[in-house]
């Protein structure tokens, strides 16, 4: 899955259309504004250097199903709310969901895991994005027709589909925590679509508007109001969803090439990550009566993305960022620091020529300190791979499996 910097592809009238049509998109210091931001504690860590406190273990590799010569890359890996269920979505035309517990389980000697799928959906599209309902029990995903299509995951039929963007390519899609009945989704059309889920098909009810295609979105996982939003032209941007057409709220300008992906931080804070090589962290007051830019806290560099979508996830309870790496290997950051606290190389898959990269990555969301957390890996050759993360204590000796 390429990374666009200012996607494109033209409309069409049908689904068979778009899909046969459809397009690889391609690349088309803190400013003073009189408003003052409290020093954080973690700026001080900034003077150490980074260091492990979590140990890592690599719990189950996963083969790609794929035939010989086939193609099944990766582009979107999500748990849901539970931590149970683990959904998969690519350019294979499949989502396929795996029960956690049975990545879990002691390794073998060669730490494989004859893990399938305990559901396989099939899908008219290529997929861009898949993210469970906050309730459970469905998956909602976006695909290259531009269509946003909800599944039922035990019965494995479309609960509802819609066509918001006129055709052109769903990048991402979110739902607002829960108990808020809302939706979001990201696209080529440079908009992203505010709607009940709940509702016909074409009644959204509020848009952002975007210089460049808008590759993703995510709502405040605490249930604030607020979606955050990146895009093609290199910025992202929070936006009130009761004011969607007021503007922005905050602007984050300091990428070099398009966004990618954004996520929430504890504390009012954002991780974006671009396909110029970087995360990075930002902040805004916690009130303030105009729209204006966030401040960057932090650049995160180490991982390899210029020229395709690489995955990022945000441990919240424990502040560490993942990432994957066109070099092929999954990156770890703890938000203090700007350099990677782990590095793992993801190996080649079978048949390989060498050319495969880490194309997705997910946490399993949880509190740090009760019973430690998992963290999944895509390949683009559809390998996935599952790592456990424990807090390290003084009794505790260094891990890395590998």
């Amino acid at each position: 899955m390429t990374n666009p910097s200012s996607p494109s592809s033209p409309p069409s009238t049908s689904r068979h259309q778009r899909r046969r049509h459809s397009q690889e998109a391609n690349d088309d210091d803190e400013v003073d504004h009189g408003i003052t931001f409290p020093a954080r504690p973690e700026e001080d860590d900034e003077l150490s250097p980074p260091r492990l406190e979590w140990d890592f273990r690599l719990a189950a590799t996963v083969p790609s199903p794929a035939l010989a010569g086939a193609s099944d890359a990766i582009g979107s890996v999500d748990f849901d709310p539970a931590g149970r269920l683990l959904a998969t979505g690519g350019i294979a035309r499949k989502v396929r969901i795996y029960t956690v517990a049975d990545f879990l389980h002691p390794p073998t000697q060669s730490t494989s895991s004859s893990c399938s799928p305990a559901a396989c959906i099939c899908v008219p599209a290529k997929l861009s994005s898949v993210r469970w309902r906050p309730e459970g029990g469905a998956v909602g995903c976006g695909d290259y027709d531009g269509v946003v299509t909800e599944y039922d995951a035990e019965r494995g039929v479309a609960s509802w589909e819609r066509d918001e963007h006129a055709g052109r390519r769903v990048w991402a899609l979110d739902y607002a925590p829960h108990g808020a009945s809302m939706a979001a989704s990201g696209s080529d059309d440079r908009t992203a679509h505010v709607w009940d889920p709940r509702a016909p098909s074409g009644t959204s009810w509020a848009t952002a508007r975007a210089g460049g295609a808008v590759l993703c979105v995510e709502f405040d996982p605490s249930g604030g109001p607020q979606l955050a939003v990146g895009s093609a032209d290199r910025r992202a941007a929070v936006y009130d969803v009761r004011a969607l057409g007021h503007g922005a709220v905050a602007c984050m300008d300091g990428h070099a090439r398009a966004v990618t992906y954004v996520r929430w931080a504890p504390a009012r804070r954002v991780v974006t990550s671009a396909a110029d090589g970087t995360h990075r962290l930002w902040e805004w007051p916690a009130a303030t009566a105009v729209s204006g830019p966030a401040r960057e806290v932090r650049s995160y560099s180490g991982h390899v993305s210029g020229r395709s979508f690489v995955g990022m996830g945000l441990w919240r309870g424990a502040g560490l960022v993942a990432s994957g790496s066109e070099s092929n290997h999954v990156f770890v950051y703890d938000l203090r620091w700007a350099k990677p606290v782990w590095v793992h190389p993801f190996g080649l898959g079978d048949g390989d020529a060498g050319g495969g990269f880490v194309s997705a990555v997910a946490w399993r969301q949880g509190d740090a300190d009760a019973g430690g957390g998992a963290l999944v890996a895509g390949r683009s050759d559809g390998v996935l791979k599952m790592f456990t993360c424990q807090r390290r204590t003084t009794d505790n000796p260094q891990v890395d499996d590998q």
